[in-house]
C-alpha cells in the first residue's frame, strides 16, 4: 500500500515534468490563462486517478514550475508584472478547491461501486444459504466465500478445524450466533488489516450464514415435531385397532378353543371340523391385520427398504391372479396387457404386495357372477396397472378418505390395505387413485415411472 502512495506521488511530479517540457517552446506563443489552464486539467486528472494527496502535490509543483519556467524573468521566483502573481495564486487556490472536489468525487464513485460490489457479493451469498439444507452445506459456502470473494488466507469453522493460521496475518474470530443459539466459531486470517467496511462486510456475512443455520435447525425441529404428531397419531389409531378389531378375533378364536376343551364330547366330528375352521380363519385374519399394522408403522417411519430391478408388471397379475385361484378355485380375475408393454424399475415383492391389497379390496365388493380385470397400458413417461372392479361407485367425497389408514368401510372393518399400497406406490414416485368404472363400480390406477435409458439398455441386451 505504501509503494503504491509513493508510485503515485512519482507519477505527478513525472507529470508536471512532461507538460512543462511541452509548454517550454509555447513560451512567446501562450498566454499565462492559457498554461494555468493546461496545469488545471492536469490537477483535475491527478485527482481523478490518484486522489487528494497527490492532487496537492500536483498543485503546488505546477504553480513552481509555472512561475519558474513560464513567467518572466524566467528561470527565476520574481514575477516582472505583479498582476500576474494574482494569476499565479488564483490558479494555486482554484487548483486546490478542484482537485479536493474531484479526489471527492472519485472516493465517492469508489464507495458507490463498493457497496454494489458488496451487496452482490451478499446476494449470492444468501441465494446460495436458501438452496442449502445441509449445515455443512452453509460451513463450506461461508468458508469457500471468505477466501474468493474477501480474499482470506485461511477460513474455518472451530472446533471442526484444527489448524494454526500464521503469526504475520491478520486473524478474526467470529460467533456464529443466532439469538441465543451458537453454532460455533468462524477464524478468518487475512493477510493485510481489514478496513472498516470489509470488517462489516464480514460481520454481516457471518450473521447471514447463523440465520441460515438457524433456519435449518428450525426446519429440522418441525419435521421432527410433525414426525412425532404423526406417531402419536398412528399410536391412537393403532390403540383404537387393537381395542376393537384385533380383540374380536382374539375372542373369537378363545371361545372357540374353549369350546372344544369342554364340550369335545359332546360335539359331533362336523362341529368340530366347523369350530377348527372358525379358528384357523380368524388366526389368518389376525395374522393379516398385525402384519397390515406393521407394514404401516415401518411406512410411517421411513424404514421402507426398497430394491429396485427391472420387472414386469404382468408378471406381477398373474401371481396375483395365481393366489386367488389356489384361495378360492374360481378365476375371478382377467389380466389384459399390450405386447409392447415395457419392464419398469420396482422392488418386485412390496409391488407385488400392493397389487395384492388392491385386488383383496376390488374382489370384496365384486358381484359373484362377474371378475375382476387387472389391465396394463403407457401413458408415458408413466407406465400404470389399473384394478377394474364392478361393484358400487364410491362415493366422490370419500375416494380419498378410502386411501387414509384406519379408514372404516361399510362392512366395519379398518382399512389398511389400501393406505400400505399407496404408500409403496409413493415410495416408488409413483401415484394411486381412484376412478369410476364406466359401467358401475371403482377403478384403482396405479401409475409408475418409466426409465427410458433403462429400458433401452434391456430391449438391447435382450436382442443381442
Amino acid at each position: 500500500m505504501r509503494l503504491q502512495k509513493i508510485r503515485a506521488y512519482v507519477f505527478s511530479c513525472l507529470a508536471v515534468a512532461l507538460v512543462t517540457t511541452c509548454a517550454l517552446p509555447l513560451r512567446a506563443t501562450l498566454t499565462l490563462a492559457n498554461f494555468t489552464l493546461i496545469y488545471l486539467l492536469l490537477v483535475l486528472v491527478i485527482a481523478v486517478r490518484s486522489g487528494t494527496g497527490p492532487a496537492f502535490v500536483t498543485t503546488f509543483v505546477s504553480f513552481m514550475c509555472i512561475n519558474f519556467f513560464l513567467v518572466p524573468p524566467f528561470y527565476s521566483l520574481r514575477v516582472a508584472d505583479p498582476r500576474e502573481v494574482l494569476d499565479l495564486f488564483v490558479f494555486l487556490i482554484v487548483a486546490g478547491i478542484a482537485g479536493r472536489l474531484a479526489s471527492r468525487a472519485r472516493k465517492q464513485a469508489q464507495v458507490a461501486q463498493q457497496r454494489a460490489d458488496e451487496q452482490e457479493i451478499l446476494y449470492r451469498l444468501t441465494r446460495s444459504f436458501n438452496q442449502l439444507t445441509a449445515k455443512e452445506g452453509i460451513y463450506a459456502a461461508l468458508t469457500t466465500m471468505l477466501r474468493h470473494d474477501l480474499a482470506a488466507n485461511q477460513a474455518q469453522v472451530m472446533p471442526y478445524t484444527t489448524d494454526m493460521p500464521a503469526a504475520d496475518v491478520s486473524v478474526h474470530y467470529l460467533l456464529l450466533r443466532a439469538g441465543e443459539q451458537i453454532y460455533g466459531t468462524v477464524r478468518v486470517a487475512f493477510d493485510m488489516p481489514l478496513s472498516q467496511s470489509q470488517e462489516e462486510l464480514l460481520n454481516t456475512c457471518v450473521s447471514q450464514a447463523a440465520m441460515a443455520l438457524q433456519r435449518i435447525d428450525l426446519t429440522e425441529r418441525a419435521s421432527k415435531s410433525q414426525q412425532f404428531e404423526e406417531a402419536d397419531k398412528l399410536k391412537t389409531a393403532i390403540l383404537h385397532a387393537v381395542s376393537h378389531d384385533l380383540r374380536t378375533p382374539i375372542t373369537i378364536i378363545k371361545t372357540s378353543a374353549s369350546n372344544l376343551r369342554h364340550f369335545h364330547n359332546q360335539l359331533s366330528p362336523q362341529d368340530e371340523v366347523e369350530i377348527a375352521e372358525t379358528i384357523e380363519h380368524e388366526t389368518d385374519q389376525l395374522d393379516k391385520l398385525v402384519g397390515n399394522l406393521l407394514d404401516m408403522s415401518r411406512l410411517k417411519a421411513g424404514a421402507l427398504s426398497i430394491n429396485r430391478h427391472p420387472n414386469a408388471l404382468e408378471e406381477i397379475a398373474g401371481d396375483v391372479a395365481a393366489r386367488v385361484w389356489q384361495l378360492t378355485r374360481q378365476e375371478r380375475i382377467k389380466i389384459h396387457f399390450p405386447d409392447d408393454m415395457p419392464l419398469v424399475n420396482f422392488d418386485y415383492g412390496l409391488v407385488l404386495q400392493a397389487v395384492t391389497n388392491l385386488v383383496d379390496n376390488s374382489l370384496r365388493y365384486e358381484p359373484a357372477h362377474r371378475q375382476i380385470e387387472i389391465r396394463g397400458e403407457v401413458q408415458p413417461p408413466e407406465a400404470r396397472l389399473m384394478v377394474v372392479n364392478h361393484g358400487e361407485n364410491i362415493p366422490d367425497e370419500i375416494k380419498e378418505q378410502v386411501m387414509e389408514p384406519f379408514y372404516r368401510g361399510r362392512d366395519g372393518q379398518i382399512g389398511l390395505g389400501l393406505p400400505i399400497a399407496k404408500g409403496i406406490i409413493e415410495a416408488h414416485q409413483g401415484r394411486l387413485w381412484v376412478e369410476d368404472t364406466p359401467d358401475g363400480g371403482a377403478t384403482f390406477i396405479m401409475a409408475l415411472p418409466l426409465d427410458e435409458s433403462k429400458n433401452d439398455e434391456t430391449e438391447n441386451t435382450g436382442r443381442g
